[in-house]
Parts: structure tokens; C-alpha cells; sequence
């Protein structure tokens, strides 16, 4: 062999002998990363997030962001809450690392984690589409507050140090309850009219009182604390797109004044026994005025005064949609006043 091959061979060999070196540096570094305590996923930055892929069992979902928000994909395009998507990725990516336990595909069937047979996969996607990092969920260990869970890439099973919270593949879990939005303490006046009947409450005082009050007659306060109650809680069972739902009839309204003036109306309709809602925002009672706003028309001078969960995103979020709600709910929304007072 001439002096060429050799000096061929011996820098062959060294590439060869750098990459052994190289791959026992990476594999050295993910053992002393994943200890007790680190995180599954290792650099994961939920800020590059722009889409996620829920399965379990036969059930799926997808969500796509859009400008600022998240967007259940599929039949509707539902507008969902960043709140509820905030809550799957911090579910995924505060996942920690309590044990390495093996790496053998042949024990991942039994795990729960292994592919199609899993119990429940996360996929994250970035701005282009492309794969960011995938997790599997896999049974408990009995006796043990963790769970089995792998990257959908790699064999290695970890056992987590605390349980996963709820990550739900129902596409009724995803539907806004912010029906009106905020917080409770935001709102100074609630209106209720139902036909020829009608009553208020004010907040003002941080006791339900109950408006108008005929000479004689005082309050039920257990029976205003329980209307109050349910008017701030909106059981949604489903949702429909309004141009798919037939006419309907729309004969109770509530509306919720809340501090800085905006007023969110709730319009409640009754169908072959079913109840629906649908509902809008407006700046200062001002129906008009908040359309104006949500279709990007002269916001004038409450512009400065908007926020994200105000007149023109409400609008935009809420506008093209029929809420199937809890019969119970609509009956207690309709109390009248008489029902009130004693």
C-alpha cells in the first residue's frame, strides 16, 4: 500500500474516532440532563409554539394559532381561549424527570407508550409548520404520583415525578366560558328582561341589591346570591355557527355593565326544549358603535380604553356563533323579581 492510502486511512480513521468521542459526549450530556428533577423537554420554548396535536385513543384535535390567538381547527375554526391552550403547553412542558426507566421498544406496549397504542400524544409544530417535539403519555406507576412518558422520537421511557393534569381531547372542553369575561368584581349592574318582566342588581356595594324595590317588600338574599351565582357561571353544552342554526326566537336578554363602561348582552332563546345564547359587547350601550369597532371601523377616542377580552375582540371572537347552554341555567336566568323578594 503506497504512502497515499496510508495518510487516506489514518484521516479516515481519526473522522471516525472524533464522532465515537462526539456521540459518548452526547450521550454523557443527556444522562447528567435528564436526572431527577430536570425537564423531559429539554429547550422547549412555548413561545415558538404556532400549533399542537392532541390524540387519544380515536379522538383528536388540532389548534393553529392565528394573529394572537388560538384557533380549534376542523369543522368550525373556533376562536378557543389562550387560557386553555396556556394550560396544555404548561401541562407538557413542566413535565419532569423522576427516573430513567428503560429503552427497550419491547417494553413500551406494556408502559402505554407505544405509538398507536398509547395513552395520550402531544405534538408541537412551529411558525412553518414544522415539527418542534412530540411527548407520549403513558400509564401511572401503582403507587406513584408520576406517570411513563417518552419523546415521540426516542426510545428512552421516563417515569415522571407528579401526576399530568387534565389534557382534554373533547372538543366541548375547548368552548369559551368568558360569557361575560373578566373578572366578577369588573361588573356594577346586571339587567335581566324576560318579556313584560324585568329586574337589576347592583354590584356597586359588593352585595347583589336587588333595583326598585316596591314599599313593603325587602329582598330574599339566599335567593339573590343564588341568581347572582348562576348568572356568573355559563354551562355551554355546544356550539353552533349562527348562519347554520335556524331562526330563532330571542325573548329574554341579559346585560352586564361592567366598570369601564362596556356592557356584554347575553340574548337567551328556547327551541324543541333545547336553550341557546348568543351574545355581543358594546362600549356605553352603544350596540352600533361596538359593531363599528369590530369590523375595524372609527374606533375613536375609547380606542385607548380597549383590551383583549373587550368590545371589538369579544365581537370578533363570539359574533359568528349560537351557544347551546344548560336548561337549568336558563330558568334561573329568568327569576323574575317577584321571585326575589319577601
Amino acid at each position: 500500500m503506497d504512502t497515499k492510502h496510508l495518510i487516506l486511512l489514518a484521516a479516515v480513521a481519526a473522522v471516525l474516532t472524533g464522532a465515537v468521542i462526539l456521540l459518548g459526549v452526547v450521550e454523557d450530556r443527556q444522562e447528567v440532563t435528564l436526572k431527577e428533577g430536570s425537564y423531559v423537554l429539554q429547550g422547549f420554548n412555548p413561545e415558538k409554539v404556532y400549533g399542537i396535536y392532541i390524540k387519544q385513543g380515536d379522538e383528536s384535535l388540532t389548534f393553529k394559532r392565528r394573529d394572537e390567538r388560538f384557533i380549534l381547527t376542523g369543522t368550525y375554526d373556533y376562536p378557543v381561549s389562550n387560557e386553555q391552550i396556556n394550560r396544555i403547553v404548561k401541562a407538557i412542558a413542566d413535565i419532569r424527570c423522576a427516573e430513567r426507566v428503560t429503552a427497550d421498544e419491547r417494553n413500551h406496549g406494556a408502559l402505554g407508550v407505544a405509538g398507536e397504542k398509547a395513552g395520550l400524544v402531544v405534538s408541537f409544530f412551529g411558525e412553518s409548520g414544522q415539527k418542534m417535539t412530540g411527548i407520549i403519555i403513558g400509564r401511572d406507576r401503582p403507587g406513584f404520583p408520576g406517570f411513563y412518558v417518552r419523546l415521540e422520537d426516542e426510545k428512552q421511557v421516563y417515569l415522571s415525578t407528579d401526576a399530568l393534569p387534565a389534557v382534554s381531547t373533547n372538543t366541548v372542553d375547548y368552548i369559551r366560558r368568558d360569557l361575560p369575561p373578566g373578572r366578577k368584581s369588573d361588573y356594577i349592574r346586571i339587567t335581566c328582561q324576560n318579556g313584560s318582566g324585568a329586574f337589576s342588581l347592583d354590584l356597586r356595594e359588593g352585595r347583589p341589591v336587588v333595583e326598585n324595590i316596591p314599599q313593603k317588600q325587602r329582598q330574599d338574599d339566599r335567593a339573590v346570591t343564588e341568581l347572582l351565582k348562576t348568572l356568573q357561571q355559563f354551562p355551554v353544552r355546544n356550539l353552533y355557527r349562527k348562519d347554520d342554526q335556524p331562526a330563532l326566537n330571542w325573548p329574554a336578554r341579559l346585560e352586564f355593565h361592567r366598570k369601564d363602561g362596556t356592557v356584554y348582552r347575553v340574548e337567551l332563546a328556547e327551541k324543541d326544549g333545547r336553550h341557546f345564547a348568543r351574545t355581543e359587547a358594546m362600549k356605553d350601550g352603544t350596540a352600533t358603535e361596538a359593531k363599528g369597532i369590530a369590523a375595524g371601523g372609527d374606533k375613536g377616542q375609547d380606542a385607548p380604553q380597549l383590551s383583549l377580552d373587550s368590545v371589538g375582540t369579544f365581537n370578533r371572537d363570539h359574533g359568528n356563533w349560537v351557544y347551546e347552554i344548560d336548561p337549568t341555567w336558563m330558568r334561573t336566568a329568568r327569576m323574575k323579581q317577584a321571585d326575589l323578594l319577601e
